[in-house]
């Protein structure tokens, strides 16, 4: 048993030994997992609101992904910066209401490893997004908030489809500020992170509810060395 034991002790040491940063080294992560969203205060003002409609928001499961590059400032501190697809919004449990938005995500984030050759991370950091598609649903129909098609004539009278900003997806911002805080843990290069965003940016102008993005990310990478500067 003791043999055991130490043998299990000194293949932790080796398979940990791939998580230690050092200072000038780089590392790509590419990362899939799932996200889990919701937004903050209801869809309308109840006090307002005509029907039984169910008004509290619920999350709304999705698909993420994206890649992160990181680079060593310290021995066991590192500075991340990533791109990444993410679906965002939040709906109703009798899915009348619905808001589906698809984002290009910025973040830029300091990753602190605790313990040398333990594989365990704290991150934190700022990050921005980028609204590529936008969506809402009431009453149980989805209404386009990205561009409505309009035709053009040129100067030979021929009609060409052209796409233009609709007055919904004006009511919408198109840039979204968030803060993100993460724990992950490495083993054989495998990276198992759950992440935090904690939104600060209102998803509609006008909202008199000021509902902001909240969102977990649960995503399982592969850390690639890419060698030191």
């Amino acid at each position: 048993m003791k043999k055991l034991f130490v043998s299990i002790i000194a293949m932790m040491a080796v398979v940990s030994a791939h998580a230690q940063i050092e200072e000038g080294n780089w590392f790509i992560t590419p990362k899939v997992g799932v996200s889990v969203a919701d937004m903050t205060g209801k869809l309308f003002d109840p006090s307002k609101g005509e029907g039984t409609y169910d008004t509290d928001l619920h999350t709304l499961t999705g698909f993420t992904a994206g890649v992160e590059l990181e680079y060593g400032l310290a021995d066991q501190v590192g500075l991340t910066f990533g791109l990444f697809y993410a679906k965002q919004g939040a709906k109703t449990n009798d899915g009348l209401f619905k808001v589906n938005m698809d984002y290009a995500k910025i973040p830029i984030m300091l990753n602190y490893y605790p313990i040398p050759n333990a594989g365990l991370a704290l991150k934190a950091g700022v990050q921005i997004g980028f609204a590529s598609r936008k969506r809402i649903t009431i009453d149980g129909v989805e209404y386009n908030a990205d561009n409505t098609r309009a035709w053009w004539i040129n100067r030979w009278g021929r009609a060409i489809p052209v796409y233009v900003e609709n007055e919904l997806s004006r009511q919408f911002n198109k840039v979204d500020f968030s803060i993100p805080v993460a724990v992950s843990y490495e083993l054989y290069n495998f990276v198992m992170e759950a992440r935090y965003n904690i939104g600060l940016t209102k998803v509609m102008k006008e909202d008199p509810e000021s509902s902001k993005h909240m969102v977990w990310q649960f995503t399982l990478g592969y850390k690639i060395p890419l060698g030191d500067d």
